[in-house]
This record gives structure tokens, C-alpha cells and sequence, in this order.
């Protein structure tokens, strides 16, 4: 067997020598570690070595000089942690190569894109009254939809548009008094 030599009393413990086995160890240079620790260098190697992202992954990416997070997916893989992603619902001009710091995991299941960043909206000429509008515009009179509450989200029914940003909602399987006007930034669309 390669490695080091030890001898045989350089491994052995007074358990071992009545009888009871040797804790195990392992040779690293010329000294030995513990079985536990050879167990917590792994796990911490497996633990560092996540799947990294690929082409087609759906993502949430920081996006802007807000800062705020988008739904995109990975076009390409660059060198050095980079990556060419497309935001969701923007025209294929507005890509973007980023690094790793800006992607902030994977995306699950629909989510609601914040408004368009400044500036995609000074290029398209937007006003932020039109911004808040085209928000409010995306949901219909007796769309379903889900509402953000305390950290959990309820399936809710959009009874009316209630002006710039604002909608009334209501909690389905809940009673007419949990009805609420709610912010269109809480609400994110499908049942």
C-alpha cells in the first residue's frame, strides 16, 4: 500500500491494544487526521462544489441601478463565472453579460417582474406614472392570482383596479371581509 510508513504503535491506541478497534485515520503529508475531520473536509469540498448554472436555467438576476431582481434565463456560459442571460419579456437587445454576484438562484415557478429598470425606461421614453400604469394593466377584473402576506402566499380573485399601482382582491375560500386593496408590487400572477 502506498503512502507514508507508520508504525504500527504510531496508530495504535491503549482500546486498540485490549482488543477494541483503532479510531481510523487518515495519512495527509506526514501527519494523521481524524476519521471526523477527513468526513467534514469532504462534505465542506461536496458543499462548495454546488451544480453550477447551465444554458436554459431560469434565473433571478439584479438588473439596473435599483438593484432590484428579474426573472432570465442563462443564454450562454462565459469564462471566469460569466454568463449571458435574457430578461423575461424584454426584446433580445436588452441582454446582458453578468458575473455570478449578480444572479441570485434559481427561479421557481412563475414570478412578477418588477417594473422596467431606469434606464431601460429613459431609452424607451417611458414616464413613471406609464410605468405604473402598464403595471396595473397587467390584471384583469377576475384574473386569479396570488398575493404576497406576511411571507406566504394566498390565491386570491382581482375584483377591481383601484387607481395607479393599486387593486382589490379577494382571498379565496376566505370570507368578504378579508377582501383588501393591495400594492400590484405584492401580487404575482397564475392560480
Amino acid at each position: 500500500m502506498g503512502g507514508v510508513p507508520v508504525a504500527e504503535s504510531a496508530l495504535s491506541t491503549p482500546g486498540a491494544r485490549a482488543g477494541r478497534p483503532a479510531a481510523a485515520v487518515t495519512l495527509v503529508g506526514h501527519r494523521a487526521v481524524p476519521w471526523w475531520l477527513s468526513l467534514c473536509l469532504g462534505l465542506l469540498f461536496l458543499v462548495g462544489c454546488s451544480r453550477p448554472y447551465r444554458v436554459g436555467d431560469r434565473v433571478l438576476v439584479e438588473w439596473g441601478s435599483e438593484s432590484q431582481v428579474y426573472p432570465a434565463f442563462i443564454v450562454a456560459v462565459r469564462p471566469n463565472s460569466r454568463f449571458r442571460v435574457h430578461f423575461e419579456g424584454y426584446a433580445s437587445r436588452w441582454d446582458e453579460e453578468v458575473t455570478l454576484e449578480r444572479i441570485r438562484g434559481l427561479s421557481q415557478g412563475p414570478v412578477a417582474a418588477p417594473p422596467p429598470p431606469r434606464h431601460v425606461r429613459l431609452i424607451q421614453g417611458m414616464k413613471e406614472k406609464e410605468v405604473e400604469a402598464a403595471q396595473v394593466g397587467r390584471f384583469q377584473v377576475g384574473e386569479r392570482v396570488r398575493v404576497r402576506f406576511r411571507g406566504s402566499e394566498y390565491r386570491a380573485t382581482v375584483l377591481s383596479i383601484e387607481g395607479v399601482g393599486r387593486v382589490k382582491v379577494h382571498y379565496d375560500g376566505h370570507e368578504d371581509a378579508w377582501d383588501e386593496v393591495v400594492d400590484v408590487a405584492r401580487i404575482t400572477t397564475g392560480p
